[in-house]
């Protein structure tokens, strides 16, 4: 691949932002090629292990909660710490756990393995799994509590881990012989969702994002001082008209809402063993554990989560060549993900706790405590922390290509993420390859 955008360059000088040899598609390039790389990786994987285990390719149709188990990648066999030496080592054996040797023994029967208690920690593996009555079935569809089949899918614990039996916040139905109970559900997942919101936790400061956020400030600092930004901003002199700013500024608002999404799926089901891409899934693993640890942390610890995301998309813009109507764009972008998280972190507080104007605010422009609290019941459902109205577009999406094919995602994410660069690119009419300065063209 080296070699052959190398050829290109030296073939064909640097004309536009479309070139290879320019930044924005050399970057491009190596995203999409590491994005393809984490799919041949998941492919290997499952390859190897239904060659084993033909009755493991089905278990995501045969488990309830099977992809739910937010700490875990494998419900039924190789440890994350023994991963690398299963897919590279000679001997292709794929080590099983208590539940896994279960579910060959059964063939994957559901109704035995329910009552089954695989790890002796006196909760059956429908306790566990969402399904204390043992009433799901494949193709159950749609979480819902009203349908009476799988009682919960958040907050699930690993049937052959009973140090992680999560004990202290399973909820059952009072009886297995009635409907269950709605409004009873209802107020355990309140109280589950609200859970541990005394007191505050200090994180250290990351040296990593204080340098993120330095370089946004220079960065912005920059564009202001010589690219025109300010006028942009901030007054009405600048080139773009006015109906091209507002356009340009609800452009990024829907843009930057279903990229919350996006970035949300993938996060809440990539495997935690990937490099880069596994530490931070981690850490939305742990939110759908722990809901309101991101509200006992400092607004800027949590906020600072999204200057490590603008560090690539600046660097792309300051190496590329933006029109200033892409830079303008971007810098609305930086602001609406500042809001996008302010909003997540709101719908983690009690409606009560919130002052007036955040309360406002979720009326009239940003998410819901109701809409957000949906996720965390459903967890295959609205995924955007800005709006929601992303989720029009996206929840159908992940019908017809299923979250827990992160990798698939992570390919249509790349070309999400490039997306506002190319349109720029094309849009222009002349195609120039200098910088444009502060007087000429949007």
């Amino acid at each position: 691949m080296s070699l052959f955008l190398s050829i290109l360059c030296l073939k064909r000088p640097v004309d536009f932002v479309i070139s290879p040899c320019n930044i924005p598609t050399g970057s491009f390039v190596l995203s999409l090629c590491l994005s393809f790389l984490l799919v041949a990786e998941r492919c290997i994987r499952e390859h190897l292990a239904f060659a084993e285990h033909p009755v493991f390719a089905e278990l995501a149709e045969k488990i309830p909660n099977y992809e739910h188990v937010w700490f875990a990648w494998e419900l039924v066999g190789t440890h994350p710490n023994k991963y690398f030496t299963w897919l590279f080592g000679k001997e292709k054996h794929y080590p099983l756990n208590g539940f896994g040797e279960l579910v060959l023994e059964k063939n994957a029967s559901w109704q035995e393995l329910c009552e089954m208690d695989s790890d002796a920690d006196g909760i059956t593996n429908g306790q566990e799994l969402g399904d204390p009555c043992c009433r799901w079935h494949a193709a159950a569809g749609d979480f819902q509590i009203s349908r009476n089949l799988e009682y919960r899918r958040w907050m699930t614990s690993h049937p052959a881990h009973p140090t992680r039996r999560n004990g202290n916040v399973h909820s059952f139905p009072k009886s297995c012989d009635e409907e269950y109970d709605a409004e009873e559900y209802q107020r355990i997942f309140r109280n589950f969702y609200f859970s541990r919101l005394e007191g505050t936790e200090d994180v250290p400061w990351s040296i990593l994002k204080l340098a993120a956020f330095a370089f946004m400030i220079l960065q912005i600092g920059f564009w202001i001082a010589f690219d025109g930004l300010g006028d942009d901003l901030f007054r009405s002199k600048s080139p773009m008209s006015s109906g091209q700013r507002v356009l340009l500024i609800a452009a990024s608002f829907l843009y930057m809402d279903f990229t919350s999404g996006v970035v949300h799926l993938i996060l809440d089901y990539a495997p935690t063993f990937l490099p880069v891409l596994g530490g931070l899934a981690g850490g939305f693993r742990y939110h759908h554990e722990d809901p309101t640890a991101i509200c006992r942390i400092s607004w800027f610890e949590y906020a600072s989560h999204t200057h490590l995301l603008a560090i690539p998309i600046l660097l792309v813009l300051r190496l590329g060549l933006p029109s200033r109507g892409l830079r303008f764009f971007w810098i609305w972008g930086l602001v609406w993900s500042h809001l996008f998280q302010s909003a997540h972190r709101w719908t983690h507080f009690p409606p009560e706790q919130l002052s007036w104007w955040k309360r406002i605010l979720q009326t009239v422009l940003v998410l819901t405590h109701e809409r957000h609290m949906e996720h965390h019941q459903d967890l295959e459902k609205q995924f955007t922390i800005l709006s929601g109205l992303g989720d029009a577009v996206l929840d159908p999406l992940v019908k017809l290509v299923p979250a827990a094919h992160y990798d698939y995602w992570c390919v249509f994410g790349v070309l999400w993420f490039f997306l506002p660069n190319f349109l720029d690119s094309w849009l222009r009419p002349d195609g120039a390859s200098s910088r444009v300065s502060v007087h000429e063209k949007v």
